[in-house]
């Protein structure tokens, strides 16, 4: 059962599902489809926004426009029931952490033949690594989202974050200056969001009462 999981064994089947949504397919002959991230770094990247959806709603407002439906209907879908707050994945050791260690997982999912950890050749101190869901491991992934539906929001949440991650990538998240002037980085390690966004979704948008609470 899904909700018998282990924190790991969760955060395992998450990195699937990132992996899965937010990887660049690729197909040869010998191997079949894949799906690759080209560091770890993007890959971090990519999984923090999955991880902190409240992040992921501010940083769209940040840039959205009263006409942009799209981004209004993404933020909506996030706020119903307050899932960025419920469904936001804390990292052990400090709140403050921003980017997750996935040495162990990607070990554990390497030794079952489910991901690759290959050399880059792409220049630049972030690029070591490129970070492959095999064949096999798509398969798997496939499997736990068609078996498990607590598992949807997250992937909703990673075709949420492929969809805009090119501008995504170019945001410090170091600064995270989507957070101004309402929260400094540390505040928001630990505060609860959905007020903030809603503040912000009416400020852009109107109000919020057809959202369910």
């Amino acid at each position: 059962m899904i909700e018998q999981l282990t924190w790991f064994e969760r955060h395992v089947a998450r990195l699937l599902v990132v992996l899965y949504h937010g990887g660049r397919p690729v197909r040869s002959l010998l191997e079949g489809e894949t799906r690759q991230f080209d560091s770890v770094w993007e890959l971090q990247r990519f999984d923090f926004w999955v991880r902190e959806p409240g992040h992921l709603a501010l940083a769209l407002l940040d840039t959205a426009s009263a006409d942009d439906v799209e981004r209004r209907a993404t933020v909506d879908r996030m706020l119903l029931d307050d899932g960025l707050d419920t469904h936001r994945v804390a990292l052990p050791g400090a709140s403050y952490n921003t980017l997750a260690d996935f040495d162990a997982s990607v070990s554990f999912l390497t030794a079952r033949a489910l991901v690759a950890d290959r050399p880059s050749f792409t220049r630049g101190k972030n690029y070591a690594h490129q970070i492959v869901l095999e064949s096999a491991g798509i398969a798997f992934t496939e499997r736990l989202l068609a078996e498990c539906p607590s598992f949807a929001w997250y992937r909703q949440q990673c075709e949420t974050v492929a969809a805009y991650f090119t501008q995504l990538e170019l945001i410090d998240l170091t600064l995270m200056p989507y957070l101004a002037p309402e929260l400094t980085p540390i505040q928001a390690s630990s505060a609860r969001l959905a007020g903030v966004i809603r503040n912000r979704y009416e400020r852009i948008f109107g109000n919020t009462e057809h959202v369910v609470v």
